[in-house]
């Protein structure tokens, strides 16, 4: 394997591990639901243009206009709308490596809907993991209960998008399939900031338009053509065993940027919830 394929692959966990620790900076004045409609509203022109410029745009067939609405409404309304609620309760560290567990629910689901094969070592991986929260938010009571739930409920309705992408998978460039899943949020994602805007202050300064900036355009438009390339270059199973690194940025950026403390319960549970990752995406990978 040439290992100028990892440039790419790199990129794309520096860029979504970043994104819990700038959200964080966003989220002390803009609140959680209106942050993510903002981060649209920069994310989607940026992807229109790299899609142009890539010459991948066409144009989407009847049958799956509504397959697309789903993944909209459930991952990119749904399932990000309660994520920005639960990293504005956690730290950036505990976000990201609650929200690096997509290869642990994907399975189970993609059996479920999809009738493929759910093995053993796939539940396993899986209590593995969930020992991990387990570890994460039982000492001491450390951690918001409620923000840790949002967040696994979060990845949950995402690995359920996820499965439902794959109905679609090899008809769309998938950065055309996450743009039109943003526009068929936006309306719903504005309706509910909207309301939140009513009793929540907001502003937008300096270091929260930069913040907003970034999110939308590197934390999605880059992280998206980051991602799609190493896809292009590299097994799928192999890429998915770089998760873990989300969590270790947002833990390096964490301390650096936000102060955060990094407390032996936290090692202990990611040390456990990284391992079921891995154990996931190599038992994906065997099958």
């Amino acid at each position: 394997m040439n290992k100028k394929h990892l440039i790419p692959l790199f990129g794309t966990f520096l860029c979504w591990g970043s994104m819990y620790v700038v959200s964080k900076i966003a989220l002390r004045t803009v609140p959680p639901v209106t942050l993510l409609a903002l981060r649209y509203l920069v994310a989607i022109p940026a992807l229109l243009v790299i899609l142009r410029i890539r010459g991948t745009l066409r144009r989407m067939e009847r049958a799956d206009v509504m397959t697309v609405a789903a993944i909209g409404l459930l991952g990119y309304f749904l399932s990000f709308c309660l994520q920005m609620q639960g990293i504005a309760r956690l730290t950036g560290a505990i976000s990201s490596l609650l929200g690096a567990m997509n290869p642990i629910f994907i399975p189970i689901l993609a059996a479920l809907f999809l009738g493929e094969r759910l093995t053993a070592a796939k539940v396993a991986c899986v209590a593995v993991s969930m020992t991990g929260v387990v570890i994460i938010v039982g000492v001491g009571g450390t951690v918001n209960a409620a923000g840790a739930a949002l967040m696994l409920t979060s990845v949950l309705l995402w690995s359920a998008s996820s499965v439902i992408i794959r109905r679609i998978s090899g008809k769309y460039d998938p950065m055309q399939v996450a743009m039109l899943g943003m526009v068929f949020a936006l309306p719903f994602t504005g309706a509910w900031a909207a309301i939140e805007l009513r009793s929540a202050a907001f502003s937008l300064p300096a270091e929260s338009l930069f913040a907003v900036l970034f999110m939308g355009l590197v934390g999605t438009a880059a992280a998206h053509t980051f991602w799609n390339t190493s896809l292009s270059l590299m097994d799928a199973s192999f890429c998915s065993m770089f998760y873990p690194m989300q969590p270790l940025v947002s833990s390096i950026l964490g301390v650096l940027i936000l102060g955060e403390t990094i407390t032996p319960s936290f090692l202990l549970g990611a040390a456990v919830i990284c391992t079921g990752i891995v154990a996931a995406v190599l038992s994906g990978k065997k099958k």
